[in-house]
């Protein structure tokens, strides 16, 4: 077994078909069905199901792709460690995030990190959150964001930002000029809603069980940034992460109303192989983040002057004054948090 084997073999799992995958490897179609053989000796497996026309893996191929990708991937990472000690003139930095993390903090650090070490290539995926551990694990990341601990032997996780859950109005909403509200109040409300079951969603309908008060979701959408535009439509009601929606407060496109009782919070955390010797772009990328990055990134420090519609600034300055979202001191966790 060697590694041109493995990529073939990888190549045909990809297109599903050993003619394309010729075709893109610029190689004849005997050749490549010759390293399959060889690589099927060698394993003593058939790697392809030859009645289907569609490059089908059998169960022993199913095996051998995710081993074959890690091996290639430290290929890869073998030849990018050597180049990175030039000094950071090449390298990579891949990351991976869900929504809000990759729509709303992401940007600004990375913004940062692209002016400090312009030669290293940055790639951000948008991954569920329970993909990203296995991604980190199989070194096609190099971070992770999550608001949970993976509790897995092989990652470090290390907690990194709090984040908080609240509720957002329309600027003409009847309680958009209230001081605050009760869970009893929001009853009569019409909520548009994240249509992903997670644990945030579920702490709010404990939430509102708890007061005995019905949580009427009206509509269900697939991205944070849609929940957005149909509450500054004025189509809804919504409670988000105040990450999301920092900026429209500030600038008075949605209003803030703290509900009493409600405290909701989201923790974000930053994965990584724990035995892995990070690369330089990825130690300067952690470090970066220890020495304050993501606060400078956010402005936290200045969250109690945002903006909102003139009726409603004076009745909320005192609690967001006291309510800014905050960073928590990077420390190693042990124990698992909801998402």
């Amino acid at each position: 077994m060697d590694l041109a084997q493995l990529e073939i073999f990888l190549r045909i799992a990809e297109e599903k078909s050993f003619s394309r995958a010729a075709e893109k490897m610029l190689r004849t179609q005997p050749a490549i069905s010759i390293a399959i053989k060889r690589l099927e000796e060698d394993l003593g497996e058939q790697l392809f199901d030859r009645s289907s026309k569609a490059g089908t893996l059998t169960e022993a191929g199913k095996i051998l792709h995710s081993y074959a990708q890690r091996m290639i991937n430290l290929r890869d990472e073998a030849r990018a460690a050597v180049g990175e000690l030039k000094g950071m003139h090449r390298g990579r930095l891949s990351i991976g995030a869900n929504e809000s993390t990759s729509l709303y903090l992401l940007p600004p650090l990375l913004v940062e990190y692209r002016r400090r070490h312009p030669e290293i290539k940055i790639e951000v995926y948008r991954n569920f959150s329970e993909r990203i551990p296995s991604e980190v694990l199989e070194r096609n990341l190099d971070f992770g964001f999550l608001s949970y601990d993976p509790q897995h032997p092989s990652l470090q996780s290390m907690e990194v930002y709090r984040d908080e859950l609240v509720f957002v109005v329309h600027p003409k909403h009847h309680l958009a000029r209230r001081a605050s509200v009760t869970v009893k109040e929001l009853g009569a409300e019409q909520f548009v809603a994240h249509n992903v079951k997670t644990p945030s969603r579920a702490r709010i309908f404990e939430l509102f069980a708890q007061h005995r008060t019905p949580l009427n979701i009206s509509i269900e959408l697939a991205t944070l940034e849609t929940i957005k535009d149909f509450v500054r439509r004025n189509a809804g009601v919504a409670i988000i992460p105040r990450l999301v929606v920092r900026d429209d407060v500030r600038e008075g496109t949605l209003v803030e109303v703290p509900v009493r009782g409600m405290k909701i919070e989201k923790m974000l955390r930053i994965v990584f192989r724990r035995e892995q010797s990070l690369s330089h772009a990825a130690r300067a990328f952690l470090a970066m983040i220890r020495a304050g990055a993501i606060e400078a990134a956010l402005g936290i420090g200045n969250e109690a002057s945002r903006k909102r519609t003139p009726a409603a600034a004076g009745a909320t300055a005192e609690r967001q004054a006291g309510a800014v979202t905050q960073r928590i001191g990077l420390i190693e966790v042990s124990r698992a948090e909801d998402r």
